[in-house]
């Protein structure tokens, strides 16, 4: 097995958390290369790779729509990925544990896509704390999915290092105060689409503690995505007829002609054995002999 097939496999085989983790990891990685090799910011690649980023200027965000997607994959800080994996590590695995791979999958997603609307529409109401800049990270995703889980299971401890175990709910409302009085700062768009994600996993576990999914619809729509690839990649290509294809005729005329020359090499083996059979005779009876 190849090195890219070896870690094809590990993808398959790997739980949701982990293949968001392998995701985040790889395009980092493709940034880091693109930087690296490509430091002319006039480049093609270098430019191709920092639209990854989104940004709260409409003038700039039509021509790359694509990056309220991809913006929560894109990291160009080590420090900034790594304490966003390890998070996202832990509770990401807990979270899928007790709601499984499609939850996650679509907290993940709608966390970012509403840190990224609350990012813009502040940015527009509040235009002098100058968050006309980009914004990357999985930071609003993965704060979804702390706080989700943290308000279904608010009384659940962590240990933390030098602390001991602490309940969630205090970590999450720990989190969601320092992002909340650090608004204005150098990093207000940051911090917005924290608070964005926090939001959404807050009302998202609220909701269905009353019974009501509101991500209901958007695992719905990933499902159908889903099996759209599926289908396509079921489709087989058919090949016309060849020039050797045999109409029912052709084929039931041959038949008759093979079995009376078997007729014939029967008849030959009862008076003289099979030893007076010639070579082609023999090869004729061990290909189609054992088809009548």
């Amino acid at each position: 097995m190849s090195a890219v097939q070896d870690l094809k496999a590990k993808y398959d085989a790997a739980k949701m958390f982990q293949k968001l983790i392998y995701i985040n990891a790889a395009v980092f990685l493709l940034v880091f290369t693109i930087k690296l090799f490509f430091l002319e910011k006039g480049s093609y690649l270098y430019t191709t790779g920092m639209t990854l980023k989104t940004t709260a200027d409409a003038s700039q965000l039509i021509y790359r729509p694509w990056s309220i997607l991809t913006h929560m994959f894109m990291h160009t800080g080590l420090f900034h990925i790594f304490f966003n994996m390890v998070f996202l590590y832990f509770l990401g695995g807990m979270f899928e544990s007790r709601f499984g791979a499609r939850k996650l999958l679509s907290t993940y997603l709608l966390g970012g896509l509403s840190g990224f609307v609350l990012y813009f529409v502040m940015a527009h109401l509040l235009p002098e704390w100058r968050m006309m800049g980009t914004a990357e990270g999985a930071s609003a995703a993965v704060m979804a999915i702390f706080v989700a889980y943290a308000t279904y299971f608010p009384n659940e401890q962590i240990r933390l290092i030098l602390i001991g175990p602490v309940k969630l709910k205090y970590l999450a409302l720990f989190y969601v105060l320092f992002d909340y009085i650090s608004l204005g700062g150098s990093n207000s768009g940051g911090h917005l689409g924290h608070l964005g994600g926090a939001l959404f996993g807050f009302l998202l576990m609220t909701q269905m503690q009353k019974g009501k999914d509101i991500g209901a619809w958007f695992e719905k729509l990933l499902d159908r995505i889903v099996d759209l690839f599926k289908k396509r990649s079921n489709l087989r290509v058919v090949k016309a007829p060849s020039k050797a294809y045999k109409s029912d005729e052709d084929f039931n005329k041959e038949k008759i002609q093979r079995q009376k020359k078997l007729d014939r090499i029967l008849d030959k083996i009862s008076k003289g054995g099979y030893d007076a059979l010639s070579k082609d005779e023999k090869n004729f009876l061990g290909k189609f002999g054992k088809d009548f």
